[in-house]
């Protein structure tokens, strides 16, 4: 997904010489989902209206490595490092959010709140676009939460990341079995696939203040599809709720927030 980040380890050697590229095969019509997956063939053949479509970036391999390669063969794989065991962290509470078109506004505030075709539902409230003027959720700082991110369906992705810190993916649709290896290190970006969702689970431990939580699509994101939450209980100097600071050219100003979602403490 989109700012979803990973660590590869490419071996070239086999490829003194020569260039190779990395080549993008799905193709847009527009910015609502991909229109289709292209063959080898048709991704360079220039006749695709996407501009994106065909090589966007080139590997020179100029030389054999000035030192011999240390690496340790990765025949049979490697046990990644395991994540911390919170079996016995009592969950305080569970919350879902869901992701989808056909979001409304309710504050209308010009100074926070934003119209588009998308938004986000907070444990089954309406679905709305974007407010940060808006508290949707509210976790009580020092606990664990279990949070469910849904796709709300129509065919498209949304890779959903939320700002704070690096949580753990405990099912993906449903299961644990449905989550590959790649996806159960700790991660801040959670890719839904089509009709799909992820189960993780986060600690508010660390940092007190307000944060976001939004699709890394940048046609999602920039029409609608965020919500602002903070945490609750982190102590001075952080205040319950957080006032909303709205930017102006002549300074930041901060004002109490327009909505309070019925879920959010």
């Amino acid at each position: 997904g989109i700012a979803e980040r990973y660590d590869y380890v490419i071996d070239f050697s086999k490829f003194l010489g020569k260039k190779l590229y990395l080549v993008n095969l799905c193709e847009h019509q527009d910015g609502k989902k991909p229109s289709k997956d292209l063959s080898f063939g048709e991704a360079l053949s220039g006749r695709s209206a996407d501009p994106c479509v065909g090589k966007f970036l080139e590997f020179r391999v100029v030389r054999a490595p000035a030192k011999p390669d240390q690496s340790l063969p990765v025949t049979g794989g490697r046990v990644l490092i395991p994540n911390p065991d919170l079996s016995q962290i009592p969950v305080s509470r569970e919350r879902i959010f869901e992701f989808g078109r056909g979001g409304s506004q309710t504050s209308n505030d010009q100074d926070t709140s934003f119209i588009g075709p998308w938004g986000v539902k907070t444990d089954n409230n309406a679905m709305l676009n974007a407010d940060f003027g808006r508290v949707s959720a509210a976790p009580k700082y020092g606990t664990r939460e279990i949070w469910t991110l849904k796709n709300g369906g129509g065919g498209w992705d949304h890779p959903i990341h939320i700002h704070f810190e690096e949580g753990q993916v405990l099912a993906r649709n449903g299961s644990l079995s449905n989550v590959p290896a790649w996806e159960r290190g700790r991660k801040d970006v959670y890719r839904l696939r089509p009709s799909g969702s992820i189960t993780i689970t986060m600690q508010f431990r660390d940092f007190g203040g307000m944060f976001m939580e939004h699709c890394h699509n940048t046609v999602h994101e920039d029409n609608a599809m965020l919500v602002r939450w903070e945490i609750n209980g982190a102590g001075e100097p952080f205040l319950n709720p957080l006032p909303t600071p709205v930017p102006t050219p002549q300074g930041v100003g901060f004002r109490a927030p327009d909505e309070t979602e019925p879920t959010a403490f």
